[in-house]
């Protein structure tokens, strides 16, 4: 229950953080076309269109003040017995912050909160999340038991990036990605404190978006001594969709994840898939609407995703950078 306090406080303060970021001046220094005199309210100007909006959302990075949720439904595979009957689901709450825009370049910052209802854990001496498999073989300490642990907020993950969008349609940010020791179940966490470079490149099309947001990340402290092995593992999270007009896309945006540290057969997880989204106005604001599946066509030995199932919702706050 408490988690679940602290899960709400957090949407409640992200909302309220976000609502007034039109009215955030020094941050956002839009310019007379933008914003009517002595408010928030748009002005003259050409708002930009859904298509614009589906096509700039593409990228996971995008300009854009926006709460994304994504709902993650991930069954199993391994060769650890009972691997298969695994089953996991996620809610991450992803809050974007763009800021100190100009000439089309500036700084972006997100974060996202995990909160898992269930992650399967295999026990043995002590418990085994899908992270610690991947660096070492529990069975190796006799037999053991799966059980899901109990629900529970999971580490805050950051990215802060520098860049933007050039006149060619060429996307370029470049920053640090992080992962923060917060997790609320301190018993299958890593508890350290995660850095490293992050590269975001991509290109706008007439026909769609493509593009790839790649972070090398490594342990730099722990919070306490727990003996967890050291980190060191590169992602690749790939990014395309197809315009189909009227706000409509195929998308696909699949995470690839190589952990160095891994035993020989658990360093790589490729999926592959796609699906399809929607972006609509509701008043004012955009809210785009994706739905996707994914196999794992290569994953690691002893456990890791065999399907995922992803749902997200992205609501965007209109600011100067939904109009042209």
């Amino acid at each position: 229950m408490g988690s679940i306090i602290i899960l709400l406080l957090n949407v409640v303060l992200t909302v309220v953080l976000l609502q007034p970021a039109c009215g955030r001046a020094e941050d956002l220094q839009p310019d007379a076309s933008s914003v009517a005199p002595g408010g928030c309210s748009p002005a003259a100007g050409s708002e930009k269109t859904t298509d614009q909006i589906a096509e700039e959302l593409t990228n996971p990075l995008a300009v854009f003040y926006r709460l994304d949720y994504q709902l993650e439904y991930r069954t199993y595979q391994g060769s650890i017995e009972g691997a298969g009957d695994q089953t996991e689901m996620i809610h991450r709450f992803t809050p974007v912050f763009p800021f100190r825009q100009k000439d089309g370049k500036g700084f972006v910052f997100r974060f996202s909160l995990p909160y898992y209802d269930d992650q399967p854990v295999y026990w043995t001496d002590r418990g085994n999340p899908e992270w610690r498999i991947r660096l070492e073989d529990p069975t190796q300490n006799g037999p053991g038991v799966w059980a899901p642990t109990h629900s529970h907020t999971d580490d805050v993950t950051t990215d802060l990036v520098y860049g933007g969008i050039s006149d060619s349609g060429l996307i370029l940010m470049y920053g640090i990605a992080g992962q923060l020791p917060t997790s609320s179940d301190t018993s299958n966490a890593r508890q350290q404190l995660i850095l490293g470079p992050q590269l975001n490149i991509g290109k706008v099309t007439d026909w769609g978006v493509y593009g790839a947001l790649m972070s090398h990340v490594f342990d730099v402290a722990e919070k306490r001594d727990k003996g967890t092995p050291d980190t060191m593992m590169t992602t690749i999270q790939t990014y395309f969709s197809y315009g189909l007009g009227n706000g409509w896309q195929l998308v696909s945006s699949p995470l690839i994840r190589y952990d160095w540290k891994g035993d020989s057969g658990n360093k790589l997880s490729l999926p592959l898939g796609g699906g399809i989204a929607k972006t609509m106005k509701i008043g004012s604001m955009p809210l785009k609407v994706s739905a996707e599946v994914q196999k794992y066509v290569v994953s690691t030995d002893l456990f890791d995703s065999d399907w995922l199932f992803k749902f997200t919702v992205s609501p965007v706050f209109p600011t100067k950078f939904t109009r042209n």
